[in-house]
């Protein structure tokens, strides 16, 4: 069987999908992944063939390119951009009709929020499936509208029916416990949970010999840089019992930050599921890949929400008593010290973070997810 995915290039919507494209490959099968150049050498490391599509396909270029304001542009991008974008990678995934539809294959796999990945398959009817990276969205659930209307304008929410998608198969990396308002998903949706690697990564952070003191991990993620909210940390943690791993990304000069605690580790980039084997706290923006990727090995989080589907994240996160969150704009010294204090010291966020890792354990997510997909594949081959 052959699979191809089209997904958004970025992260948080990639590094899902590699564990499974891993395992589908182990089985036999042939996988091909549409990305831009930055993506091709995770995906080969796998096993997989690429297809390098034009960088503006990465929305983060295409605003970058149109808007001089940079990093912070893809957080929150103006709607006439976002619009731009996405009429802009539509017409533009015509160009890649032809060579997908060459490809032959069984089932195309793509992100709801890939919105070129979209147009190809619906206009080739390639059998697919979806795979949401983040929370499942349905027009009618109550705790997603009532998040469109916080935090999206009257002119983006026009957009937002785009992302609204639903295939014979729907793929949630998250545990069904953390999607909201759950029973409005038929069965057509499979809510399986983080899709973790267990691959070691190599590091020169020597991992083993954290274990000495208590590791504070602190992340933004990739795309954001606060040079302010690093210094916070600074103060909050310099010099105190925590060994803090700080990962400020590749946009951080070094010379922004200052005079360095000697009890912090500063990175461009870090291994992030290496480290977070080790991590007794984790302060993060909130982004539902790390969160996940967190709770999987039962680690206590403050989330720092910056935009997108962050702050709803957070909110689930404090809502099952896994975590505490504070909104960016609230951000002090004390605060830090004190949700890092409370999450490291609550008995109740261990044994909530216990009974979710035990299940999502069970579910064998990555195995679970190969099967649906081969399943769909053997179902239209039959047909």
């Amino acid at each position: 069987m052959k699979y191809v995915f089209l997904m958004m290039p970025a992260f948080g919507h990639m590094n899902p999908t590699i564990t499974v494209t891993e395992e589908l490959i182990r089985r036999g099968e042939e996988v091909v992944y549409y990305t831009t150049g930055d993506f091709a050498d995770i995906v080969k490391k796998v096993g997989a063939e690429v297809r390098v599509i034009d960088p503006i396909f990465n929305p983060i270029n295409f605003f970058e390119k149109m808007d001089p304001r940079g990093d912070q542009s893809f957080t929150k991008p103006p709607v006439h951009l976002l619009t731009q974008y996405m009429n802009e990678a539509r017409l533009k995934a015509h160009e890649l009709i032809d060579q997908v539809k060459s490809e032959k294959a069984d089932v195309a796999i793509y992100d709801p929020m890939c919105v070129w990945g979209k147009e190809i398959i619906q206009t080739l009817g390639i059998p697919a499936a979806t795979f949401y990276s983040s929370f499942a969205f349905h027009k009618e659930a109550p705790t997603l509208q009532r998040w469109v209307d916080q935090y999206f304008l009257p002119e983006e929410k026009q957009i937002l029916h785009l992302f609204t998608v639903a295939e014979k198969l729907n793929i949630v990396s998250n545990p069904k416990e953390f999607q909201y308002d759950a029973e409005f998903f038929d069965h057509r949706y499979a809510f399986v949970g983080p899709l973790i690697s267990d691959r070691q990564v190599t590091t020169d952070l020597l991992l083993d010999n954290l274990s000495k003191q208590p590791v504070l991990y602190i992340s933004l993620g990739t795309i954001l840089s606060n040079a302010d909210f690093y210094k916070n940390c600074f103060e909050a943690f310099g010099d105190t019992h925590w060994q803090v791993i700080l990962n400020v990304g590749p946009r951080t000069s070094m010379k922004e930050l200052g005079s360095i605690p000697e009890n912090f580790i500063i990175r461009p980039f870090v291994p992030q599921l290496e480290v977070l084997k080790h991590t007794d706290v984790f302060i993060s923006h909130g982004g539902m890949n790390s969160i996940m990727e967190a709770l999987w090995f039962g680690v206590p989080t403050v989330a720092i929400p910056q935009s997108t589907d962050q702050p709803l994240v957070a909110e689930r996160l404090t809502q099952l008593g896994l975590g505490e969150s504070i909104q960016p704009d609230q951000v002090t010294v004390e605060q830090l010290r004190e949700a890092v204090n409370k999450v490291s010291q609550s008995e109740v966020v261990r044994a909530n973070l216990q009974a979710i890792r035990q299940s999502m354990h069970e579910a064998n997510p990555v195995q679970q997810t190969a099967d649906l997909l081969q399943s769909l594949a053997q179902q239209q081959t039959v047909m």
